[in-house]
């Protein structure tokens, strides 16, 4: 990855915080998969780190490692605080007839292989802020306070305004994009006081202009 050591956005203290690019997942099956972000990084440290928490692989924005292992049961701890603060940009179909939403959708099994809304899923928390608008489109703020697999994704879909580019929860599948436009921007861990920002993605940045938003 060539421009990895550009996309650390904070390394001390055993914390590594990366902008994480698209098109790569957090981690990989083996230590050895260099399809992921965690081999890269093991590579560019030259010894191991681990990964806090997960972004799919089309999800880009702030991902936090350690380089001790002690140090993943601390920084978990400390983005399940209740205070903490886990924002995303996303853009998405359609204009919200709202201004700011808060959804609690369960989530769970509605089949073998999808995850969706189900009244027997786990309990699931996301806030969700129009920041700008257009005829056929938004971009929005999402708040999570669980950390549910595609929660942001299953949630918007469920409203009816499933993330441009995602594959999995619009109907039919969207095209309009390469991927989809989800970007985790900002991360605060109120007991360090930690804030980390990454820059909405440079492709987000392009298509939220060609729709005008």
């Amino acid at each position: 990855m060539k421009d990895l050591e550009q996309r650390i956005l904070y390394k001390k203290n055993g914390l590594l915080v990366v902008d994480k690019p698209y098109n790569i997942p957090s981690t990989g099956h083996t230590l050895d998969d260099d399809d992921c972000l965690q081999f890269w990084l093991i590579k560019h440290q030259k010894s191991m780190v681990w990964a806090v928490h997960q972004l799919d692989a089309d999800t880009s924005g702030v991902n936090i490692f350690v380089t001790e292992k002690a140090l993943v049961a601390k920084y978990k701890k400390l983005m399940e605080n209740p205070n903490s603060q886990k924002e995303y940009l996303a853009i998405v179909h359609n204009n919200p007839s709202w201004n700011q939403h808060e959804e609690f959708g369960r989530i769970g099994k509605v089949d073998n292989r999808s995850l969706g809304i189900h009244p027997d899923g786990k309990s699931a928390h996301s806030e969700f802020t129009v920041l700008k608008r257009s005829k056929h489109h938004a971009l929005i703020q999402a708040r999570i306070f669980t950390g549910r697999t595609h929660q942001i994704r299953i949630h918007l879909s469920h409203l009816g305004h499933p993330v441009v580019g995602d594959d999995w929860y619009c109907n039919p599948i969207c095209t309009q994009h390469i991927r989809q436009a989800l970007h985790c921007h900002r991360i605060y861990l109120p007991e360090s006081g930690d804030t980390f920002i990454a820059p909405f993605a440079p492709d987000l940045v392009t298509l939220q202009k060609e729709l005008a938003l």
